[in-house]
């Protein structure tokens, strides 16, 4: 029975909450946004991001897999598609990544967060 469960090792770890399983470290950021889907904008904040992607929240109702655009310091409009929705958080991955010395200057640029959200 225990070979049975012996695969699933990797289940236990991904609903482990203290398992950070991020490809990237996340800067806590506070920062008022647009996001666009379509023709239509609406407003996001920003509470984390890192050259891969971002977390924001809106009252906005959005689609996992939709391709938008988040407006960034620096990078304007930055494609992105929606990885997942929750609760009036919205997570996105960068099509493309940041480059490590854009990111750094766009961090120079945004107000850090002093607690998480």
């Amino acid at each position: 029975m225990s070979s049975l469960f012996a695969h699933l090792d990797h289940v236990q770890r991904s609903r482990d909450p203290s398992v950070d399983q991020r490809r990237a470290r996340r800067d806590l950021v506070d920062l008022v946004s647009h996001v666009t889907a379509g023709h239509h904008a609406h407003s996001v904040r920003i509470i984390n991001i890192s050259p891969l992607g971002l977390m924001c929240r809106s009252d906005e109702r959005v689609s996992v897999s939709a391709r938008v655009t988040v407006w960034l310091p620096l990078v304007q409009d930055m494609p992105a598609d929606i990885r997942w929705v929750e609760d009036g958080r919205i997570g996105m991955e960068f099509i493309e990544p940041i480059k490590p010395r854009i990111y750094d200057a766009l961090m120079a640029l945004i107000p850090p967060r002093r607690t998480a959200w």
